[in-house]
């Protein structure tokens, strides 16, 4: 009976040995999924800021899609016994496992027609106000998103790449913009649609604490001082003191808007790798000024950065937004989501890349 006892002694110790080394099931997905979803958010940010400074620089632009992961488990097992027949009457048997885990990641390439499409129409004015109501903020939303408003013009020429000449009549938008913000809070400015007409309109009350802005904010306008309720409708020739004529940027407007905040060695700019936008006295511009300009800014650096929220290597340097930028992790964000919202619909189109990582 001793040897018998012995056997089980050892085999009971040994599965217990392996069970506690390894878990499979859901303790696998508990482990494995959130290393996934950090990767994949990790480098689908790093392909949008890799994409601004490819455009700063003029070269062509590139999207891949992250189409499906899938790991396989496999799992190994391996056992010997012995037993001794002298006077101890003992005997042993072992067990010992591995797994190994095999992930296979597909992409797809967004490109054809409706990719190219969605990158070059001009967004939706229910997507601008759709996003106001949400909760991002009117200066932060128009600042990508309108070229302008009733005239007032958000640097039109700034939606390709980078001009020679500074941008001209922004600096009223900016005032419009800081003057949004004072009566933000208040809730006093508000998109609905027409339950009937479908239509959209943009109610604008106003406060006694508020008035002088609301008057304001309709004089710079050139709306009908004696309402509050507007139609919202794009461009026209004639312009209506009852309607917001709103101008929408499109999504490669936008990221073209972007990459001229973008940092770059005095060396590339004396080679000419990129343009440098000029006032016409013929300064430097300082491409901070402009509305998305205060919003957004990647840095440059030769070595590697620390504590940087994303960060991409281009032409052997540094490019990054600082992890303490919350203004321009905010821009980066909302860039991901307009950008879900225009082309996120578009089908991948071609050959799916599928790498079997090991």
């Amino acid at each position: 009976m001793t040897k018998i006892y012995n056997i089980r002694r050892s085999l009971a110790l040994s599965l217990a040995v392996f069970s506690g080394c390894h878990s499979f099931g859901p303790e696998q997905l508990r482990g494995t999924h959130p290393l996934y979803n950090a990767a994949i958010v990790d480098s689908i940010n790093g392909q949008f800021l890799s994409n601004l400074v490819r455009l700063h620089y003029r070269d062509p632009t590139f999207f891949l899609d992250v189409a499906s992961v899938a790991a396989t488990v496999r799992l190994g097992m391996s056992g010997d016994a012995g037993a001794n027949f002298d006077a101890s009457q003992s005997g042993n048997i072992g067990f010992g496992g591995s797994y190994e885990i095999y992930p296979t990641i597909s992409y797809a390439p967004l490109q054809g027609e409706d990719f190219v499409k969605s990158l070059l129409s001009p967004v939706s004015i229910e997507a601008v106000l759709a996003l106001t109501g949400s909760g991002w903020s009117v200066r932060r939303v128009f600042a990508l998103c309108v070229e302008s408003i009733n005239g007032i013009d958000n640097a039109p020429t700034a939606s390709g790449p980078t001009p020679a000449l500074a941008p001209k009549n922004y600096k009223e938008w900016n005032r419009l913009m800081e003057i949004f913000d004072r009566v933000a809070e208040d809730n006093l400015i508000q998109a609905r649609q027409d339950p009937v007409t479908k239509s959209l309109k943009v109610e604008i009350r106003s406060t006694p604490e508020h008035a002088d802005t609301i008057r304001e904010i309709k004089s710079i306008l050139n709306l009908d001082p004696g309402r509050t309720v507007y139609q919202v409708e794009g461009d026209a020739i004639d312009r209506r003191s009852d309607t917001i004529h709103l101008v929408t940027r499109p999504l490669m407007g936008t990221l073209f808007y972007l990459s001229h905040r973008i940092d770059s060695p005095p060396e590339d700019q004396m080679a000419g790798y990129v343009t440098v936008t000029r006032n016409p006295d013929g300064s430097v511009f300082d491409w901070g000024d402009t509305p998305a300009g205060r919003i957004f800014h990647v840095r440059q650096s030769d070595e590697r950065p620390n504590h940087a929220f994303q960060a991409v290597n281009f032409y052997d340097r540094w490019y990054y937004i600082p992890n303490n930028d919350l203004e321009s992790k905010s821009t980066f964000l909302l860039l991901t989501q307009l950008f879900r919202l225009q082309a996120g619909a578009a089908k991948s189109i071609g050959p799916t890349l599928t790498i079997p990582v090991r």
